[in-house]
């Protein structure tokens, strides 16, 4: 507990590891040095700046880290055990205030407002039993920052699955990537389907209501203030009849909409003896429900979609190549040997899908249609943003007795995604080696230029560099953008890559619609030999023309999870702001939240601020502008409160 100001260093589970009273910050094991690089362009290379003195973290003497932010190494069996204890659970719940003595650096002080972040913190791996990280039961964090302080809450959601579990002291439910039975048993019924609501995935403010999102169920409802949960969300009858609910959604900025307030747009994906569909809900500002549209998917037998996107006029989904194997589900599933998720396999030998379906009750009054495009297989986890161009002015008339064809107004869409080159749910935390990283899957930033009019997609690969978790600058939602931040690799190499130890803001230059208008499969094998030529240049220079980058990396035994932007108050330009991640240290086994100048990475941090206990892997956060802590200086406000413990099961 604190004393005068100080607590204890804590392991895995929140306990003491050790009792001396030092401040946390000094038993932190000592933090490696940290490496500035900015990348100046993609021909120039890498050039490193040594941090000042009193800006530096001391260095590892047992781990020299890279001189640059390509180390273009292999990761090693060390690294791999280092990562995997990112998996481990939090089995306490805490309420405190971060002692300043805890942060090294200083919090902007006028950083005002709450970080929310969930993510699957409670793990069963025991002997007999062991979930697939997805499966861990979710947990939100809250960080509350004000007056260049901040204010620490965690609690586990009480889902109902949740709550019998822990009553009973052991697992009860099957889940979606885990084999066999609920507990480990022999018993198992491969036609239950039903699976436990983890709500583990994302997480939103909304109309002074916290929202945990996992997208194979319902939302539950949490407060915002203090996380106790709610109950299951029907979001005032949006809902009804719905079994699911997204965990990805968009918020649209107030300059985007027609009455000058953002909007909530969610989505889920349902599949029934009637067919599948997506659908898409818009929330007011006040949680009122504006709009629901549903688009049914011809031909489709699973949907498959993480994510989406919202432009002006459209609603965007990327569906990848993903199919159901009956053999796998026969030959392996209802013997225990596969989960469900492993039943999905990915086809590379047809298309993705880019699916345009037109937003209702737009100002411009366009009649739009739904658009299938088809592009190059991949498959997509998470989406940076989409914008839409206007139409280039078509061809001056031609000799061709033919009348030109009338002038589409349907705009061209653009897209920046995190691509996979293929996936596969066969791999879990307990069985990835070094040779993971190695060929195989990985991820690219990819850029979709998409004429629904025509039909084609227009595809650039834009880095060599693995990435994860892209975001952009709210304030540019749905429209166009120039930054892009994102969780990196340090292998940044043609073969090899890594875990994420690394945050990058790449610097993108905008679309341009001249030369995008033309038919699919214009130009033969002449343009898929341009394209693939194109791609080896950005495999042997590391992006593409224009593409710049900045990176931070965080240290050799430190593996940052997704960044959340924060706009800074009073500000209009694009990036102008912070970025926020929470970082894990493997060394010291404990959790770490970062704050950077989110224009100027390869400066470091602004300040980190070094928790007493660890911080799991989490998945995906939320920035609200309300502050939700305590006031400052409120003396019924203990500093440091353990809120309960939570069963290992």
């Amino acid at each position: 507990m604190l004393r005068g100001g100080q607590v204890s260093a804590r392991g895995h589970t929140g306990r003491p590891v050790g009792s001396s009273g030092v401040a946390p910050f000094r038993q932190h094991a000592a933090s490696p040095r940290r490496v500035a690089v900015r990348v100046a362009s993609p021909e120039a290379p890498a050039t490193t700046s040594k941090t000042s003195t009193s800006d530096a973290v001391t260095s590892n003497a047992n781990a020299t880290p890279p001189d640059s932010v390509s180390t273009g190494q292999p990761v090693t069996a060390a690294l791999i055990e280092d990562h995997r204890t990112l998996y481990s659970s939090l089995l306490h719940e805490y309420a405190y205030w971060v002692d300043p003595a805890w942060v090294e650096g200083t919090i902007p002080p006028e950083l005002y407002g709450t970080y929310f972040r969930n993510g699957p913190a409670l793990q069963v791996n025991n002997p007999r039993y062991k979930r697939h990280l997805f499966d861990g039961d979710g947990m939100v964090l809250s960080l509350g920052f004000r007056e260049g302080g901040a204010f620490f809450r965690n609690r586990y959601v009480r889902t109902e699955g949740f709550v019998k579990e822990q009553d009973a002291g052991r697992p009860l439910y099957r889940n979606s990537f885990t084999r066999g039975s609920a507990d480990g048993s022999p018993w198992f019924n491969p036609f239950d389907l039903a699976f436990k609501n983890v709500a583990n995935t994302g997480v939103i403010r909304w109309a002074d209501k916290l929202f945990a999102l996992w997208e194979a169920g319902l939302p539950y409802a949490l407060d915002p203030s203090s996380l106790e949960t709610r109950g299951e969300s029907r979001l005032g009858g949006a809902l009804e009849g719905q079994t699911t609910f997204g965990g990805h959604y968009r918020v649209t900025p107030a300059e985007a909409e027609p009455e000058g307030r953002p909007r909530w747009v969610g989505f889920s994906t349902s599949t029934s003896f009637g067919g599948t569909a997506l659908r898409f809900f818009e929330f007011g500002e006040g949680g009122e429900l504006l709009h629901t549209t549903t688009h049914p998917l011809k031909g489709v037998s699973l949907a498959f979609v993480h994510d989406m996107l919202v432009t002006e006029h459209y609603y965007v989904a990327v569906m990848g190549p993903v199919e159901f194997d009956p053999a796998t589900f026969l030959g392996r599933y209802i013997f225990s040997q596969a989960s469900i998720a492993e039943c999905l396999r990915y086809n590379p030998s047809k298309p993705t899908q880019v699916i345009l379906i037109p937003r209702p009750g737009r100002p411009s009054g366009k009649v739009l249609q739904p658009r299938v495009l088809l592009t190059d297989p991949c498959f997509t986890f998470h989406h940076a943003n989409a914008y839409e161009l206007e139409r280039p002015a078509p061809s001056p008339p031609s000799s061709s007795p033919s009348p030109p064809a009338p002038p589409s107004d349907e705009p061209l869409v653009v897209l920046d995604t995190v691509a996979w080159d293929s996936i596969s749910f066969d791999t879990n935390q307990y069985t990835y080696d070094t040779k993971f990283y190695t060929g195989g899957p990985r991820t690219h930033l990819v850029r979709l230029l998409c004429d629904p009019a025509s039909g084609s997609v227009a595809r650039t690969r834009l880095l060599r560099r693995t990435l994860e978790f892209p975001c952009v600058d709210p304030r540019v939602a749905s429209r166009p953008h120039r930054h892009v931040w994102a969780g990196c690799d340090v292998v940044d190499h043609p073969l090899h890559w890594g875990p994420l130890q690394g945050l990058a803001r790449f610097d993108l230059p905008l679309a341009s619609a001249e030369g995008a208008v033309q038919p699919p499969g214009a130009g033969g094998a002449a343009a898929k030999a341009a394209q693939a030529e194109a791609e080896a240049r950005v495999v042997s220079s590391g992006a593409a023309e224009g593409v710049k980058a900045d990176i931070w990396y965080a240290g050799p035994r430190r593996f940052p999870g997704e960044p959340m932007f924060v706009p800074r108050p009073g500000s209009a330009r694009e990036g102008e702001g912070w970025l926020l991640a929470a970082v894990h240290n493997a060394e010291s086994q404990c959790g770490e939240v970062v704050i950077l100048d989110a224009l100027d990475l390869a400066r470091g941090p602004l300040a980190t601020i070094r928790l007493p206990h660890r911080l799991p892997a989490g998945l995906h956060g939320s920035w609200d502008g309300a502050y939700w802590g305590p006031e400052p200086g409120d003396a019924a406000v203990p500093r440091w409160q353990e809120l309960g413990s939570i069963k290992a099961l």
